[in-house]
């Protein structure tokens, strides 16, 4: 009966949903709300991080659900012919229309009944082939994004996740494609004796859906942070100040405490258990430049834990807002700090947490920042099949290198298409960097496998590269572009993937580029303390992700998205649901040219010399196309002086071109040094829009417009309050520049 069949179809869809759709949305408070102009601690998240996918060796048969795939737009049925896939009116009884999908590592894999063949891209025919395939292959995996209202659904490749089966004017095809059309829907309808599927987690390539609740902002992360200025403190609290070269400029909130006397502290009472702290603090810097070393007491509850190491050696840089130079004598002093990052033992909820200057703490004093107190999870296992580099003799924690136990387990693991298993400890990597591809790298958490040294980097050399579960802590003590002192570097090609990564100390954390990249995933990690940007997606990045990560303390752009000329475009990349606080140099987010890029639900915070959020033709980018979407993201505290200009919080600057088709939505613009929205450039900015927007405090203007602008834009719904300056300061020229007013404007 019709009824039955429906009501069948319905069941199957809402299990097979389960199975791929709500194991994306982990729990966890944003890091600030929309209604707040502070930078509050974050509430206790209960995320919870994926575990990267790695081939799994193994002959054990996997469960089935038998399914017959029919296309909505032609109502053809999916079969093979000839090693082929084909669509056509094919008769239920015939197995070659019977596909079994089975869970695997993931994501999906699907097998024709009558040949036990599987569907798959592998060589990137003009047709999809139904071949046998290998265990390790990702051009079997594909992902079904359901639609539970219309009971379809769109079937994606994991290795190329831009493409999704179609049917186009009666020809099969994968490609990228609006999947709203019945073309790129399909109903699975089960057979006989199917049997539903257990859930399995989200494939390891598909871009996933947002990680956060529609409207929330910014990094759900897993520990509470605390501002010294609001701690209990006998210390002195430096006063908010936006000026360049103080310590406050570079703090958190623009204020911090200042401990310089024996028996100063600064006290907080943790909110949640905690097992790990990281302090964010400055000593001052030796007299060459080369750093000092110091500690500061922590105490539990009134009880003396334990000497936190603090150390100048990375921080201190000179020659004002333009240069980090690692030279006292050239006056200009900046970029201050640095973090301390410790396992502890327990601290219970609500015990009093004391960081003082005790007598042997020998600096002349100490500047805290903030602490972030987190609950570490035990260690991860190595899972089965991976190739340990304790195996090749690499020793944790004996100061000796091991560069070349990691490299012999790299090569290994390649060969038998498995992975690499770094256990606990830090590793020492000093001589030169290693090469990546095809090959998961995988530790026991960023909190517990660490790979120290100069040369503590991975060079993608091809695709599948894939990190996931520990720490690059490198030495990188100045910024020098033509050292690839990066803790990731090179194009990522396919199926590449960064998760639950914290790097620290490296000029960039992932410079990607120079080599094709289509697909980079990063998720859940953290870039902290470098002397460049965080992530640049770079060179033709395309389709590519930064999604729930923490960025703070970078020396350039935390995230960018630069497309310069003589490369790919870059296309479609996603910057969402990140945090970032305060970048000692350039943007939170940049793009630079290239097509159809995306910036939402982020959290910027402190930016101390450019503006928080920038769009901007320049650095021989290639031209803007399509959409640039810049929506529901918070700004805080940014913008700042640079090469003489004083730039706005966000900021459209058409420099060396024109710039078109950038929209501006759901914006909240709080406490920025200059003006709250700012364009500029001596070239055209084009039907750019402004929806939704609110400026609040700003030091200057709420929105200024320069003398040099030509084209026109669009404002709605913008609303300014409490500027410092005019509400718009509108030095544009009127026979150049055109500016179209909607309904909604409040405040100038």
């Amino acid at each position: 009966m019709p009824g039955s069949k429906l009501s069948c179809i319905f069941l199957f869809f809402v299990s097979l949903l389960l199975l791929t759709g709500c194991a994306n949305n982990p729990s966890g408070a944003p890091g600030v709300s929309t209604n707040s102009p502070a930078l509050p601690p974050a509430e206790e998240s209960t995320l919870t991080l994926t575990q990267p996918v790695a081939p799994v060796l193994t002959s054990a048969p996997l469960p089935i659900v038998w399914v017959r795939i029919m296309n909505v737009g032609t109502q053809g049925f999916l079969y093979e012919e000839d090693g082929k896939l084909a669509i056509g009116d094919v008769a239920a009884g015939d197995n070659r229309s019977v596909w079994g999908i089975e869970d695997y590592q993931g994501s999906k894999r699907i097998r024709n009944q009558a040949s036990g063949n599987y569907l798959s891209i592998e060589h990137e025919q003009s047709f999809i082939e139904v071949i046998p395939i290998q265990p390790d292959w990702m051009s079997p995996r594909w992902m079904f994004e359901m639609d539970p209202a219309q009971n379809t659904a769109v079937i994606r490749n994991v290795w190329h996740n831009w493409q999704v089966l179609f049917v186009k004017d009666g020809e099969l095809a994968y490609d990228r494609t609006d999947t709203t059309q019945p073309g790129a829907r399909w109903e699975l309808q089960p057979t006989e004796g199917g049997s539903l599927l257990t859930p399995t987690p989200p494939s390891i390539s598909l871009k996933p859906a947002p990680a956060e609740p529609a409207g929330s902002r910014g990094a759900s992360v897993p520990w509470i942070e605390y501002e010294a200025e609001a701690a209990k403190t006998n210390g002195q609290v430096l006063e908010p100040d936006h000026t360049f070269g103080t310590f406050q400029s570079e703090s958190s909130g623009r204020s911090a405490v200042k401990l310089a006397a024996s028996g100063q502290y600064v006290e907080f009472v943790a909110a949640q258990p905690a097992n790990s702290i990281v302090v964010r603090y400055i000593i001052p810097d030796s007299k060459d430049g080369t750093g000092m070393d110091a500690t500061i007491s922590l105490y539990v509850d009134g009880v003396f834990r334990q000497k936190l190491k603090l150390t100048s050696k990375y921080a201190w840089s000179y020659g004002g807002e333009t240069l980090t130079l690692n030279a006292p004598a050239a006056g200009g002093a900046h970029h201050f700090y640095d973090e301390s990052r410790a396992l502890l033992a327990d601290i219970p909820k609500g015990a009093r947490v004391r960081l003082q200057k005790d007598a042997g703490d020998t600096s002349e004093y100490v500047v805290i920042d903030l602490i972030d107190l987190e609950q570490v999870a035990p260690p991860k296992s190595m899972p089965d099949g991976f190739i340990s580099i304790a195996d090749f003799g690499a020793i944790p924690n004996d100061g000796k290198e091991d560069g070349d136990a990691i490299r012999a387990a790299i090569q290994q693991a390649r060969a038998k298409k498995t992975g690499v298993w770094i256990p606990e400890g830090t590793f020492e990597s000093g001589v030169a960097p290693f090469e990546v591809s095809d090959v998961s790298i995988q530790g026991a958490g960023m909190w517990y496998s660490t790979i120290h040294g100069l040369f503590a980097r991975f060079n993608c050399v091809g695709s599948n590269c894939r990190y996931a579960d520990f720490a690059i802590l490198g030495e990188t003590i100045l910024r020098d572009d033509k050292s690839p002192e990066n803790g990731f570097n090179g194009g990522a090609g396919t199926g590449s993937r960064l998760e639950n990564i914290w790097v620290e100390h490296t000029k960039v954390g992932y410079w990607v580029g120079p080599g094709s990249t289509d697909g980079l995933v990063i998720l859940n990690s953290r870039f902290r303390n470098l002397y460049a940007d965080g992530v640049n997606f770079c060179n033709g990045t395309s389709n590519s992700l930064i999604e729930n990560s923490h960025f703070r303390n970078t020396g350039d752009d935390a995230m960018a998205s630069w497309s310069p000329k003589g490369s790919g475009v870059n296309t479609n990349n996603v910057f969402r649901f990140n945090t970032v606080q305060v970048p000692w140099r350039a943007n939170c987010i940049a793009i630079y040219g290239g097509a159809d890029n995306k910036i939402q639900n982020n959290l910027c915070a402190d930016v101390v010399t450019y503006p928080g959020i920038l769009i901007a033709q320049q650095f021989n980018s290639n031209p803007f196309g399509g959409t640039t979407l810049v929506e529901r993201n918070s700004v805080i505290r940014a913008g700042g002086m640079m090469y003489h200009d004083q730039h706005g919080a966000l900021k459209i600057w058409a420099d060396e071109g024109d710039i078109s088709g950038v929209v501006i939505k759901d914006l909240l613009v709080d406490g920025s040094t200059f003006s709250g929205i700012e364009l500029q450039g001596s070239h055209a900015i084009l039907g750019a829009m402004f929806d939704g927007i609110e400026v609040r405090n700003a030091g200057t203007d709420g929105i200024f417009l320069h003398s040099d602008i030509s084209g026109d834009a669009s404002f709605s719904n913008i609303l300014v309050t409490n500027p410092g300056g005019a509400g718009l300061l509108n030095n544009s020229p009127k026979l150049l520049f055109t500016i179209n007013l909607g309904n909604g404007n409040s405040g100038w």
